[in-house]
């Protein structure tokens, strides 16, 4: 009995930090993007936000893929369509091409 105790504890204990390293999710707010570069969306969107990218044009199927890629955390679900997205905000900070 105090092996599992001692196990429970011990997982606890180091599941901890990773809570506190992923952040909240503001399930409250909802950032409107019209464009799939993330430097334009940090200027208005904050991190862990839901943001919704929605552009003015219709038809370039590549534009939301491009966008989940720049700006989405993919630790989490990212609803994608040919003509936008909805995902959590977490912009990339380096692109490697």
């Amino acid at each position: 009995m105090q092996s599992i105790i001692k196990t429970l504890i011990l997982s606890i204990t180091l599941l901890t930090p990773v809570v506190s390293v992923a952040g909240e999710i503001d399930q409250a707010t909802v950032c409107k993007s019209t464009s799939w570069k993330a430097a334009d969306n940090v200027q208005t969107c904050k991190t862990g936000q839901k943001i919704a990218f929605l552009p003015n044009s219709f038809g370039n199927e590549q534009l939301p893929i491009m966008f989940v890629g720049l700006n989405c955390d993919l630790r989490y679900s990212v609803s994608l369509t040919t003509g936008g997205v909805v995902c959590v905000f977490n912009p990339v900070e380096k692109v490697v091409e």
